[in-house]
C-alpha cells in the first residue's frame, strides 16, 4: 500500500470521524431541546395546576362569605324590616313617613346584600347552567341601572362542564366590571351561542373603543392584571378571547372555548 493511498485511507476515516462527531454532537443538541421543552411543559403544567387550585380556593371562600351573607346579614335585614313593620303600624302621623324611608333604605340594602351574594356565588348557575346564569347577571345590573344589559341566546341547550361554565361566567363578570370603570358605555349586548364542539359569548359595548388599551394602561399604572387574569382563566378550560372595534362605535369582545364536549343527559 503506497503512500497516497494511506493518505487517502486516513483522511476517509477522519472524515467519517468528523461526521461522526457531529452527528452525536447534533443529537445530544436535540436531546437537550427535547429536554428543555420537557421542562419548560412540566412547568407550564405545574404553573397552571397552581393557578387551578388558587382559583378553586376563591371560589370556596367566595361561596363560604356568599353564604355567610345570605344566612347571617340577610336574616337579620329580614329581621329589621318586620320590626319597621311593627313599629309602623304602632307609630304616630309624625313617625309614619320616617318608618317609610328607613323601610326603603333597608329594601335596597337587601337588593344589594343580594346582588353581592349572587356575584360571589352564582347559585343560578350550579342550579340551571351558563346560559341562564348570564341571564340572571344581566337582570341583576340592570336593577342598578348604572348599564342597560341585553342578553340572547340562540336557544340551544347544550350542556357546559361546571369548570367550563364558572370561568366563562366568572370572565364575563371581569368584562363587565371593565366596560363600567373603562368603557363609557351605556347600553351592553351579552349573546350566547352552544354546539356539540363549540361555545361563543359575545359581549358588545357601545362606548369610547378604547376599552383594550385603556386596561392595558390601567394594568400598567396599579397592576391589576384584569386582561391578564381573563386570558388565564380561558387558557385554563382551553378557550380564547379576540376584541374588535364595534361599528360605530365600541368594542366586541369574542370568548371562544373549543374543544367543548357536552355531557349527554338521558
Amino acid at each position: 500500500m503506497n503512500t497516497l493511498q494511506l493518505i487517502l485511507i486516513g483522511t476517509i476515516v477522519m472524515l467519517s470521524l468528523g461526521i461522526f462527531v457531529v452527528v452525536m454532537v447534533v443529537l445530544q443538541q436535540k436531546q437537550v431541546v427535547q429536554y428543555k421543552l420537557k421542562l419548560k411543559d412540566k412547568d407550564l403544567q405545574l404553573q397552571k395546576e397552581r393557578l387551578v387550585a388558587v382559583l378553586q380556593g376563591q371560589e370556596i371562600e367566595r361561596k363560604r362569605i356568599a353564604e355567610d351573607l345570605h344566612d347571617e346579614v340577610g336574616a337579620q335585614l329580614s329581621v329589621l324590616k318586620l320590626n319597621l313593620n311593627h313599629l309602623q303600624q304602632l307609630a304616630s302621623n309624625g313617625e309614619v313617613e320616617r318608618i317609610k324611608e328607613t323601610k326603603e333604605f333597608t329594601d335596597t340594602i337587601i337588593q344589594q346584600l343580594r346582588f353581592i351574594s349572587q356575584s360571589l356565588h352564582p347559585t343560578t348557575l350550579e342550579n340551571f347552567g351558563l346560559s341562564h346564569a348570564l341571564d340572571s347577571f344581566s337582570s341583576l345590573m340592570n336593577k342598578n341601572k348604572q348599564i342597560l344589559i341585553a342578553f340572547s341566546t340562540d336557544g340551544t341547550t347544550y350542556p357546559v362542564d361546571r369548570e367550563k361554565a364558572l370561568n366563562v361566567y366568572r370572565v364575563v363578570q371581569e368584562l363587565i366590571n371593565n366596560i363600567l370603570k373603562h368603557a363609557e358605555a351605556h347600553h351592553v349586548q351579552i349573546t350566547y351561542e352552544s354546539s356539540p364542539n363549540l361555545l361563543t359569548v359575545r359581549v358588545v359595548d357601545d362606548g369610547n373603543g378604547k376599552l383594550v388599551a385603556d386596561l392595558a394602561e390601567f394594568s400598567k399604572k396599579t397592576g391589576h392584571l384584569g386582561l391578564k387574569n381573563i386570558e388565564s382563566r380561558l387558557n385554563i378550560i382551553g378557550g380564547n378571547i379576540n376584541f374588535a372595534n364595534n361599528s360605530p362605535k365600541g368594542t366586541i369582545a369574542e370568548i371562544r372555548v373549543d374543544n367543548y364536549q357536552p355531557v349527554l343527559v338521558s
